[in-house]
């Protein structure tokens, strides 16, 4: 990989509790505490929270391939550096060594909520892949608040319990993931896959593929609900700078949105592309077969929007299961959250006819 990665150092200035734990300060880069005018592409950084999956490789592929198409002189490798959690990318934008910060929403909403002004203005991913599944007769999501249903529960505020209270939400259930009273706490994916193939679960939330590479080894498996069938207001993560610095620099914020917008409408045209780009960009890119099923997903539901997605009404969605599931204390205003000029412009920008 061309790009930086950077491991940051744990400080005592905690964000949610049970969102994203605690603020980390980078290990690397300057201590300034004043957030740099990025006047030029050049000097514009991009804090990434984690390594691009196959479903967030246009923002990097955008970087790439489309900055010359807007005037932008930038690159995967002098302009985006990656870390190994949201709080970490959160700090470096707060302490001034990048201006753009992608992340999950739950992480950006619980920094505004400590007083933050960091407003999204571009996409990063909105719909994901995630399945409720079931086995051992269970196929209903009345059954998960039975007491003798095995449930597998990310942590409280993890990626996990936030899609599965969308997911209950979505199809009409009142109660919460609170309300489960037989809980198995597993935060990996990978790991309530492995535990509902072995049969110590009766139902969890995982991935499409994962679904599909364990049904066979599981008693009566099924679809009880998925992310993008039964929610489609979900916003996964997404890009967001400080406020104010979008105000003094909404041309070179909607320019470079306007790659990550540019490039996911090219990509979802072209599986041999996108395949490509996942093999460049992904450190363990997914199996052909395995992509194959979450491009045709792409392509069907909006994991990227032309028009860039987070609506209003996307936002608020966001803004109640956040605070459900503990990542913030109370509701906010989903108006303010969205800067729409500068999105607005960017998908003015993406949308122009490319030069021949």
């Amino acid at each position: 990989m061309s790009y930086q990665s950077c491991r940051g150092r744990r400080v005592t200035t905690f964000i949610a509790a049970g969102a994203v734990g605690a603020l980390t300060l980078a290990a690397c880069g300057s201590d300034s505490s004043e957030t740099p005018e990025a006047a030029t592409a050049e000097s514009l950084q991009i804090a990434l929270s984690a390594q691009p999956q196959a479903s967030l490789v246009p923002l990097v592929y955008g970087v790439d391939n489309f900055g010359g198409a807007f005037d932008l002189d930038v690159s995967v490798a002098d302009n985006v550096t990656i870390f190994d959690s949201h709080a970490t990318a959160a700090q470096t934008v707060l302490g001034g060594r990048a201006q753009v910060m992608g992340s999950s929403i739950s992480s950006i909403l619980a920094a505004r909520e400590q007083g933050e002004d960091f407003k999204i203005f571009c996409p990063y991913v909105s719909m994901d892949d995630f399945v409720l599944t079931g086995a051992n007769g269970v196929n209903t999501v009345g059954q998960l608040f039975d007491p003798s249903t095995r449930v597998a529960i990310d942590s409280p505020g993890g990626a996990g319990a936030i899609i599965l209270n969308a997911l209950l939400t979505g199809t009409g259930e009142s109660r919460s993931i609170q309300d489960i009273p037989n809980q198995q706490i597993i935060e990996s994916s990978s790991l309530r896959t492995a535990a509902w193939a072995a049969g110590d679960v009766d139902a969890t939330v995982i991935h499409e593929d994962q679904y599909e590479s364990a049904e066979a080894n599981v008693n009566e498996p099924v679809r009880i609900a998925t992310l993008y069938e039964n929610v489609d207001t979900f916003i996964k993560e997404a890009q967001a700078a400080d406020g104010e610095w979008l105000e003094q620099n909404r041309e070179l914020a909607a320019k470079y949105c306007a790659t990550t917008l540019r490039a996911m409408k090219t990509l979802k045209s072209d599986f041999a592309l996108f395949q490509t780009a996942v093999n460049e960009y992904v450190e363990e890119p997914p199996a052909e077969e395995e992509l194959r099923v979450l491009f045709d997903l792409i392509e069907q539901y909006p994991f990227w929007t032309d028009d860039g997605g987070l609506s209003e009404d996307s936002m608020a969605f966001m803004i109640e299961v956040a605070t459900e599931s503990g990542v913030l204390t109370e509701p906010m205003n989903a108006a303010d959250v969205v800067d729409r000029e500068t999105l607005n412009r960017a998908v003015e920008l993406a949308n122009q006819p490319e030069a021949q």
